[in-house]
Parts: C-alpha cells; structure tokens; sequence
C-alpha cells in the first residue's frame, strides 16, 4: 500500500431522496450548510450504477461548509425512491446516524422541532468510554432519508471541525457517519488493510445515559470502532457491532447513505476489492469526472472513491 494510499477522512456524504426540498429546509435553513453547486446529474445511469441505487437521479445539490476540510452533503433526487423505514434502534446492518457538532444546541435543536422535526431524546450526558471527556448528545429523527442524526456539544480545543475555524458557525460539518455491521472484526480489517485507516477508537459504548438515548434494553450495548486518516481530519468513519433485534427486520432495499472519499491509488484499492472478499465493486468506472469506484461493503456501508 503506497503511502499516500490511505482513508484521510469522508469528503462528501451522499444521501439519496425522493425529493430534496425536506432537508434543505433542515441542512440549510436550520442547521447552516450552504448551497456549492446544484443542478441535473450527467450521465444518472453511471452514478445509479456507482452508488448502487435502484433508479437513475436525476438532481444533485451540493451543500457544504466553507473552511472545513471533509463532511460535505450531496443530496440526491431519485425519483420513485421508496421511503424509508424507521430506523430505531441499532439492531441491523447498515447505515445508523450521522453526527454533528453543535454550539448552541439548545438553541439550535429548538429552531430544529420548530420546522416539525421530532427527537428519539432528551439530551444526555455521559463520559467517553475510556476517558473522563463528558459528551452531551441528543439524536435526531431525520425521517426523510431513514437516519438518526447525533448533535453532540462542541467543547473548544477538544476537537478538529470547522467550528474551531469559523467561530460565527454553530454547526459544524457532518463529523462522522455511523454504520451498524453484523462482524465488527472484519469491519476493522477493511478499515485499516484495505482503506488504510487508522483506528483511534475501539471500545464499548453502554451504560443508563446510552440506553436512554438510543432505546436500548437495560443492559445492551455495543462494541464500536472509529477510523479516520493521518490527518486526524473529518468525517470520521464508524462502525458499530449491532444489538440483537428483537424482531428480525429486512435489510435496507438500497444505500441511505454513501461515504465518498478521496484516495490517491485509485487502481490498487480496485485491486484490493477485486476478489470481492469485502463486497460488490464496480471497478473502476471512467465518467465525465474522472475515474470513480463505487463499493457495497459488507460491513453494512456503502463507499465511492475517487483519485485525491
């Protein structure tokens, strides 16, 4: 594996919709993302194909948050994409939560339910597994494209996002994306010997504040793992070892989300995938863009690359 050949964080999280006006209301209008670029996908029946999505999009819109470096959105129109299911607790593979760093949470959780969205909370505080740092977290229903979204509290100088650059903004970029695996242990070996990553947490989130939070039954909770690159940089990746579902529940019919990360060897990490050992790739597939790599892991996570 070259050197520059490694996972340095998610650069854009790709969320497929029926219709992106509901979250533009909630990434814009309440939570700060501005709009980079919008406008009609070229050539749908390749990004259908790349991102494994059962229609061709049709619309793109881009939102980001100037000066951070990752953690980007890019909603995308699928028109007569089915709506979700509720998500729950975490108790499937698949994508789970993406987290966000808040300011002012009260605040802006306010203006948040204001616009009719609902939490699966009150906020909680615990300490990081490992560590006497306090978290304050509240979960979000964002019912629109089937996930939670977890606000934890900023605290200044205690971690790398763009709030630390812009003291104006009090949301930051999308900081992590949570994914729920059936085999953490494999998960982990994709993260570092395929991706490249770098493991900087690996522990058990339980305990009272963890089960009012997520719904859990007294006494569950789950093992994780955190990756992200040489440039300690955002999003983050991460992978849960999901809780036994009470009731068995079908997988997801298609990708909530796609993780779409920069990586300086596109052809070897096509090589590493070949044998199909992690998931379906496409290989490499040559767009208007530039090569892209599309990858439904079976880790419950779904990926595009791209040459950094």
């Amino acid at each position: 594996m070259g050197v520059g050949d490694v996972f340095d964080g998610i650069d854009i999280v790709v969320l497929p919709v029926a219709g992106t006006g509901p979250l533009l209301e909630l990434y814009v209008d309440a939570m700060g993302f501005e709009v980079v670029e919008r406008g009609p996908v070229r050539e749908p029946a390749l990004w259908q194909r790349l991102w494994d999505l059962p229609a061709p999009p049709a619309e793109s819109v881009l939102l980001g948050k100037p000066g951070s470096k990752g953690g980007w959105i890019r909603l995308v129109d699928v028109p007569g994409l089915p709506a979700p299911d509720a998500v729950g607790v975490p108790d499937r593979p698949g994508p789970y939560a993406l987290d966000f760093y808040l300011r002012h949470p009260d605040a802006t959780e306010a203006v948040i339910e204001r616009q009719g969205w609902a939490f699966a909370s009150d906020p909680v505080e615990y300490l990081l597994p490992g560590t006497e740092y306090p978290v304050r977290e509240r979960l979000l229903e964002q019912t629109h494209s089937g996930l939670r979204h977890a606000f934890v509290q900023y605290r200044e100088g205690r971690t790398r996002c763009v709030l630390g650059e812009r003291p104006e903004v009090d949301v930051s970029e999308v900081n992590a994306i949570v994914f729920g695996t059936a085999d953490l242990p494999g998960a982990r070996t994709f993260v570092e010997d395929v991706l490249g990553g770098r493991i900087y947490f690996d522990g058990r989130f339980d305990g009272p504040a963890v089960e009012e939070l997520l719904g859990l039954e007294p006494g569950d909770g789950f093992d994780a793992i955190i990756a992200r690159g040489p440039a300690s940089r955002n999003a983050r990746l991460e992978f849960l070892q999901h809780v036994a579902p009470a009731e068995p529940r079908p997988p997801h019919a298609y990708p909530r989300v796609v993780a779409g990360c920069a990586m300086d060897d596109l052809d070897a990490l096509a090589a590493r995938l070949a044998a199909g050992d992690h998931g379906v790739s496409t290989g490499v597939v040559e767009t208007a863009e530039g090569p892209r790599l599309g990858l439904r892991s079976r880790y419950g996570a779904s990926f595009w690359f791209w040459r950094r």
